[in-house]
């Protein structure tokens, strides 16, 4: 299909375009936000983007070294889900325990848009439209209740 270097350039170019594009939604507490890397300021939470030749997803990962911790976060995320879900305008898949790609057990959230081919470019048009809005609300949610998800780590 394409070698190491096309791929890696491909890529390069999709994210590229993709914060262009979300560069110019401010964060809800007006300042620039990087979308592509956001900020949740809590280490055991993760805002993870990816696409591929056969999916986009966005997944919320509450990723702890301490199974205790992991489970405070997700009992405080599921208590405020009908919020977030508001935000984000569709629900997401709530999966108390899944498994990263490095075999660690984790708590995630996840919006997946099946069909698309980040390749294509009709097709990043649409998985920017997916990611975009779910990212903006996703920031509203969290700009209202970050204290409350950092406070109970501290």
């Amino acid at each position: 299909m394409f070698s190491k270097e096309e791929q890696k350039s491909l890529n390069a170019a999709f994210w590229t375009r993709f914060k262009e594009q979300a560069g110019v939604n401010k964060s809800a507490n007006g300042k620039r936000v990087n979308w592509v890397n956001y900020p949740t300021h809590l280490k055991q939470l993760y805002v993870r983007l990816h696409a591929d030749t056969e999916i986009a997803k966005l997944s919320i990962d509450i990723q702890a070294k301490n199974e205790g911790v992991r489970l405070i976060i997700w009992e405080q995320m599921t208590e405020l889900r009908k919020v977030m879900e508001a935000e984000m305008i569709t629900p997401g898949l709530w999966e108390e325990t899944s498994q990263n790609i490095a075999g660690q057990t984790i708590s995630r959230i996840s919006w997946t848009l099946e069909d698309v081919n980040m390749y294509v470019k009709e097709d990043q048009d649409k998985i920017f439209g997916f990611f975009i809005p779910l990212l903006v609300g996703f920031d509203k949610f969290y700009t209202t209740y970050d204290e409350v998800l950092i406070g109970l780590v501290r």
